[in-house]
């Protein structure tokens, strides 16, 4: 993927956003928020991926991402959580929960996609661990950024909107660590907050 074993800041923002659209669209598929016919099969990672066939959800994932990777670049994305909902009620019944941080590791592209691997394995197994979801869902993708004292950091495009509380009850909760993924300069930990 790339030439020199040194990936630049804007390449390794890129994986990651890969890693988060992998892992958001195979989320939405395990857990039934969207059809089988909304997506489709690719190999990627060693492993059957799926992607979005349904035009709306790519570009309201695809959006969100591009955004995330402009953050990513700057350093300025905290987390990224993806929550599904009851499509009635609007409770949140699962929160994956992105953490993402500022590395400096030497990596190879082999040892990254090891990790990516496990990761998105990691989110396979998790929903045989999980219950099913009884009940029409959606979904909402939040991004928490860290300020930087920066107005050109800081400033929020009047495209995004500021995000209610979207927790579940601490005494109504049960969590889930899940593998982690890296490239030279960023790190994602994967953790599940699902209503017990």
């Amino acid at each position: 993927m790339f030439s020199s074993s040194v990936i630049p800041i804007k390449g390794s923002a890129t994986l990651i956003t890969d890693y988060l659209r992998f892992s958001i669209y195979s989320i939405l598929f395990l857990r039934g928020v969207y059809s089988v016919e909304d997506f489709f099969i690719i190999n990627k990672y060693g492993l059957e991926l799926v992607v979005a066939l349904n035009e709306e959800l790519e570009a309201y994932v695809g959006g969100v991402l591009d955004q995330v990777e402009e953050w990513l670049v700057r350093n300025t994305v905290r987390q990224v959580v993806l929550l599904i909902a009851s499509k009635e009620s609007k409770e949140v019944l699962e929160r994956w929960v992105f953490e993402v941080s500022k590395v400096d590791h030497s990596k190879t592209e082999e040892e990254m996609n090891r990790e990516v691997h496990l990761m998105l394995a990691g989110i396979r197994g998790t929903n045989s661990m999980l219950s099913d979801i009884q009940e029409p869902t959606l979904c909402n993708i939040v991004v928490y950024k860290r300020l930087t004292g920066s107005i050109k950091d800081d400033v929020i495009s009047d495209a995004w909107e500021e995000a209610e509380q979207t927790g579940i009850p601490l005494d109504d909760s049960s969590e889930v660590k899940l593998k982690s993924a890296a490239t030279q300069h960023h790190k994602l930990e994967l953790t599940v907050v699902y209503k017990a």
